[in-house]
């Protein structure tokens, strides 16, 4: 849906929309923080060389083992993201996610308590419940950005609050790399995040809003400003078209592109660690800061090309049809490129390795302008319910992309010709998730976002009724006088 060039050249400036933005993407740096940091963790929680400190306690954990114990967020994840998505749509983004980073610090500061009685066992356990209660993380935060961001505005900001995810992976790694040779050891690494969460919940009560409308700072201009043309519904409750939603050809071809893009956003974010350490064999610490730098340039290529794709589109040198597909392709042909390639370098170069994951993950970035816009153009009203199915289905990649990862591995994490079957099987897998986006994909605005759309419908039917009972009455008459 365009806006109108008179509406889209009036620029109200800096106002409370950017406060709410802004705390949305502290969330997602702050329970990807709790998310990432856990790649580190595993690493210290089973590194021998610490047995020499009586502080810290180290676990015999083959990876078939930790590569459980990474999955095990994801078991959680998977299962509350359609409820999430629901609950999201009905009380709204502030509470649900308000929830969820309470809930995170109180797991995160009884983890390395809880770990000394129950073992990796119990880890899994405090992982599936992290899970659950991020679950709501991406289907509330497009939930809030349907009801926050005029049209113009919605992909650039919308880029902006999830380079979070990157933000979150970019502290998260190299500080808890830090952390674990502290003489706290792993533990500290827990009891850091556990920190972080409890901040981030404060400010994100005292500062963000469900709607322009609930927010207490906010003036009637900008208001007015952010809901012209959306049709978005602020208080009323959505019946949601399930079988018009289920039927949208778009939604399928979003799913495809959003499974494929799980599989490697997360072999990179819970392997990297042991790939940098074991397959090329770099330290620990170093490994821990050089799995940063592919995030840095995955965040960068998530702002600039959300940013191009809003000129491009604004500008009118492009539809958003062929933004959205441009951006996608850029995105998932240049991770697979990079995979293909990485899978032929070995640890003797250590630096060219590096440098193609940074690439790799710096052209990934470039999908933020591609399908994870496509849920808000086909329906900002039901963008989060939308969102919440596709990461349903999504991160079943993500559960079983580390239990494969480690099986291929055969517990042999310092193979690399294991690690190039890795690679080129999710490059094959990058490769087909795109091509349906392309072939299938839409941002045409659909007929059932109007929040009075089954409600039109109905009437429509209800319309048609009497002009069909006469017919039959008539009918009934003339038979009666034979």
């Amino acid at each position: 849906m365009k806006i109108s060039s008179k509406d889209s050249e009036k620029n109200y400036g800096y106002g409370v929309r950017h406060i709410q933005m802004l705390c949305m993407c502290l969330n997602m740096i702050a329970l990807f923080i709790a998310r990432g940091s856990l790649g580190v963790a595993v690493l210290a929680m089973t590194d021998t060389g610490k047995r020499t400190n009586p502080n810290v306690t180290v676990y015999e954990w083959d990876k078939k083992i930790q590569g459980l114990i990474l999955s095990s967020f994801f078991w959680g994840y998977t299962a509350m993201q359609i409820p999430a998505g629901l609950l999201s749509k009905r009380y709204g983004g502030k509470p649900i996610l308000l929830f969820s980073l309470l809930a995170n610090a109180i797991i995160c500061a009884l983890l390395p308590t809880l770990v000394h009685y129950g073992g990796w066992q119990i880890v899994c356990a405090c992982r599936v419940l992290m899970g659950l209660t991020q679950a709501c993380l991406f289907p509330a935060s497009h939930t809030l950005l349907g009801k926050w961001l005029p049209a113009q505005e919605r992909t650039s900001y919308t880029g902006m609050v999830y380079g979070g995810t990157q933000m979150g992976i970019i502290i998260a790694m190299p500080v808890s790399g830090v952390l674990a040779e502290t003489q706290m050891g792993w533990k500290l690494i827990f009891y850091t995040v556990s920190c972080i969460m409890f901040v981030t919940a404060a400010i994100w009560a005292f500062f963000s809003a469900n709607s322009p409308r609930d927010h207490r700072l906010m003036t009637n201009e900008e208001r007015e400003y952010i809901e012209r043309g959306l049709n978005v519904a602020n208080s009323k409750v959505l019946r949601t078209p399930w079988k018009q939603i289920f039927t949208t050809k778009a939604l399928w071809a979003i799913m495809l592109s959003h499974f494929g893009c799980a599989i490697g956003f997360v072999l990179f974010f819970v392997d990297m660690p042991t790939y940098l350490e074991r397959g090329l064999q770099i330290s620990l610490k170093n490994s821990a800061s050089l799995s940063a730098l592919p995030y840095m340039g995955m965040l960068f290529g998530n702002v600039v090309s959300t940013s191009i794709c809003e000129k491009l589109y604004n500008r009118g040198y492009l539809s958003l049809l062929n933004c959205r597909k441009l951006f996608n392709s850029i995105g998932f042909i240049g991770m697979a490129i990079g995979l293909l390639v990485l899978s032929f370098i070995g640890p003797d170069n250590k630096n060219i390795a590096v440098v193609t994951l940074i690439v790799a993950l710096t052209l990934s970035g470039f999908w933020s302008a591609g399908f994870m816009m496509a849920h808000l153009d086909l329906s900002p009203n039901y963008g989060g319910v939308m969102l919440s199915i596709t990461n349903f289905v999504a991160n079943f990649g993500s559960i079983i992309t580390p239990i494969v990862t480690s099986l291929i591995l055969r517990n042999d994490p310092t193979d690399v010709s294991r690690w190039r079957i890795v690679f080129i099987v999710t490059a094959v897998v990058t490769i087909i998730s795109n091509t349906g986006f392309v072939l299938f994909g839409s941002s045409e605005r659909q007929e059932w976002d109007d929040p009075d759309y089954l409600d039109k419908r109905k009437a429509d039917i209800e319309e048609m009724m009497p002009a069909l009972t006469p017919v039959k009455d008539e009918k009934d008459c003339k038979e009666n006088e034979k």
